[in-house]
């Protein structure tokens, strides 16, 4: 073991000679609790970003799919644009849907709604975990279905009661090959449907989506085959990057590929953003709390003036001098730094397993208390910060050290 980090770790846990904590240990205390705190509060405040982006991932899940597929140029894709034979022999494809993608109008029960028609076919219960989402009623997009599965959000707004199959579902679309219009009611196409089921996903995705069989949304839109995006599940453990690279190979440039994550990026980027401005204003007070330990090395470095002088006479570098307060500091920094990330840790798993935190309101979503989830690589960007810091401070005692023992 080293000279310097022997005399460190001495001064690190020194006492007065009657038993008492000199002014020494209580501002090395104080420092050391800065780190504590800080530290503990870094990992908790990052686990709850990544607990709520995992909890919205995970709620995304179940009605996005992994790759979606729609067209640069326009909304529309002609079937006729790709080379199906080589789309079919891309590996890592396990399944695909067609879908179409409309905003409509929507009427039932003398109450009516703008909402999304998004027409699937019998694939899109594979491709995604639609089926899983279901509240109440049943899903039924056969091609012939004459069945519309509603959002929740929807589903309140027009007093949507599924077990009721003597109402019908009005669904209005305008017409595009309208020039002058005289009756209104010849500018829209119109198609009646029995909404069978109620799911709930999201927010967002209950609010906007009305679910109906791929066939029944082309000939209300007048599509005929056409869609606007092709959804795919992946393979088990195949890499997205990598059959996004073959899509885009097979397809070409007009094309755009989303993966899950895409496919929300708006979302997903003001979740990261946020993040990172809340380890930004935790990072700064890490600082002021880890400046206390620059007083409490200086204020060491100036008692023990003397002591450094003899032990120059005895053979002790400048060098020596300034590592021993180097060391004393990420002593400070690293125990507080571990302290805290473990105290951290300990706090994140009592909530994820408990719930102690609630949140305001709870009733009104899917989740009573505050998500966490720990990522390790937060864990070590805590660890480094704290290192860094701890590192920082000790510059300028350490300048002092050295001039100590020149004299």
């Amino acid at each position: 073991m080293s000279l310097p980090f022997t005399i460190a770790k001495r001064y690190f846990f020194s006492r007065q000679r009657g038993g008492g904590f000199s002014l020494i240990t209580v501002i090395s205390g104080i420092s050391l609790l800065g780190y504590v705190v800080g530290a503990a509060a870094l990992i908790i405040v990052l686990s709850v970003f990544n607990g709520f982006e995992q909890l919205f991932s995970s709620l995304y899940t179940n009605f996005d799919s992994d790759l979606r597929i729609t067209s640069t140029s326009g909304k529309i894709i002609n079937p006729k644009q790709i080379n199906w034979a080589k789309f079919e022999l891309i590996d890592g494809i396990e399944t695909y849907s067609k879908v179409v993608e409309e905003n409509v109008l929507l009427r039932y029960n003398n109450q009516q709604s703008i909402a999304t028609l998004k027409g699937v076919d019998r694939k899109y219960v594979d491709v995604t975990n639609f089926d899983s989402m279901l509240v109440s009623g049943y899903v039924d997009i056969r091609h012939d279905s004459i069945y519309a599965i509603a959002g929740q959000g929807i589903a309140y707004r027009l007093s949507i009661d599924p077990n009721d199959l003597f109402k019908a579902l009005a669904i209005y679309v305008p017409k595009r090959d309208v020039q002058t219009i005289i009756n209104p009611d010849d500018a829209f196409n119109k198609a009646l449907v029995i909404p069978s089921g109620v799911f709930a996903v999201q927010e967002e995705v209950d609010n906007k989506y009305v679910i109906c069989p791929l066939g029944f949304a082309q000939g209300l839109l007048g599509r005929d085959d056409a869609f606007t995006a092709i959804e795919i599940k992946l393979a088990p453990n195949q890499k997205t990057d990598k059959v996004k690279a073959q899509l885009l190979e097979v397809l070409g440039d007009g094309f755009t590929i989303k993966n899950r994550f895409e496919q929300h990026d708006a979302f997903f980027k003001v979740m990261r953003s946020e993040k990172a401005i809340s380890y930004i204003i935790l990072l700064f007070i890490l600082l002021i709390a880890a400046s206390n330990t620059i007083s409490s090395l200086y204020i060491l470095v100036m008692e023990k003036k003397r002591d450094l002088q003899i032990m120059k006479s005895m053979g002790l570098t400048e060098n020596q001098a300034a590592n021993i307060f180097k060391l004393e500091g990420l002593i400070i920094a690293c125990v507080g730094g571990i302290t805290g990330i473990l105290l951290g840790l300990l706090l994140c798993y009592l909530q994820d397993q408990y719930g102690f935190i609630a949140l305001q309101a709870s009733s009104d979503v899917m989740f009573s208390s505050y998500p966490v989830h720990v990522i390790w690589s937060d864990v070590a960007l805590v660890f480094a910060t704290v290192l860094v810091l701890g590192y920082i401070t000790t510059i300028y005692p350490a300048k002092r050290a050295r001039q100590a023992v020149l004299g």
